[in-house]
């Protein structure tokens, strides 16, 4: 009886945390001398078939052929230089008020906080959530079909040229021959917002979506001067159902998520360092 009670309390005692803490915490402790030997010397550069491998890849990734036998030693030989080069400038404290490379650190540390935070593939209910509170993104897209007559390269000052030419596009006029830039398209056809934003600019854009199909009209403002514009189709955008929106819904959630745990992730640095800023007067 007496025996199952040890045993019970000595199942007890190992199945407690701390426990497990001091017993890893002893092995960690006695081995470090062994880690210490089987380290390596510091002017030891190892190249070993893993790495050589990783080179033939990214050589085999760039030049879709893998590696010749001369090609890889070339690799390797390289890489070896490159690493004497890398120790000897740390050795020398180049990298020190360096802002290349403080901002390639910088990155590299962002994009393994990034890898770390969008591994995880979202939930569906968290996507129909994200969907439900931002419907208003998923739509599609408003798509133009016109065609345009810069009467003048003038902003202001030509509402009396725009109706002339709109009287003459009226009665058959060629908009080819009345058009003062060879450079803009004089037709454009099942074009999104986006991409007449482009071309013409927001306030083009902005007016144009005023505008009735099937009729000359100016005059409309642009960075160009003063057009004359026929609306042939205006297909308004609709909102999309999450099914539709799925997947531009994910990457889009996901990328929340990133920026997100990057920002939790540097105020969670920041609050390990004291911040001073020196105001010059």
């Amino acid at each position: 009886m007496q025996s199952v009670k040890t045993r019970s309390g000595f199942g007890k005692i190992m199945r407690d945390p701390l426990i497990h803490f001091l017993i890893l915490g002893g092995v960690l402790f006695f081995s470090a001398p062994l880690w210490k030997q089987a380290a390596a010397p510091k002017d030891e550069i190892r190249i070993t078939q893993a790495g050589q491998k990783h080179l033939a890849d990214l050589f085999t990734l760039t030049w879709q052929r893998p590696p010749s036998k001369d090609e890889l030693q070339n690799l390797v030989q390289d890489h070896i230089k490159e690493e004497i080069y890398y120790r000897e400038a740390l050795a020398l404290g180049l990298d020190e008020n360096d802002t290349i490379v403080r901002r390639r650190m910088r990155q590299k540390l962002e994009f393994m906080q990034e890898d770390l935070s969008g591994a995880q593939e979202p939930k569906m209910d968290d996507l129909k959530a994200y969907f439900i509170a931002n419907q208003d993104r998923y739509k599609t897209d408003r798509v133009l079909s016109f065609r345009q007559v810069l009467v003048s390269t003038k902003r202001v000052g030509t509402d009396a040229l725009a109706v002339k030419t709109i009287q003459e596009l009226q009665v058959g006029a060629d908009p080819s021959q009345l058009t003062r830039s060879a450079l803009l398209p004089i037709s454009m056809k099942l074009e999104t917002e986006k991409s007449v934003s482009n071309i013409f600019g927001d306030d083009f854009l902005g007016e144009i979506a005023k505008l009735r199909t099937g009729q000359w009209a100016g005059p409309i403002r642009s960075a160009f001067g003063t057009h004359i514009v026929f609306i042939q189709l205006d297909q308004k955008s609709t909102p999309l159902d999450f099914e539709a929106a799925l997947p531009k819904l994910r990457i889009d959630y996901v990328q929340q998520r990133r920026d997100l745990s990057a920002e939790a992730y540097y105020q969670s640095l920041r609050k390990n360092y004291s911040i001073i800023i020196d105001n010059s007067q």
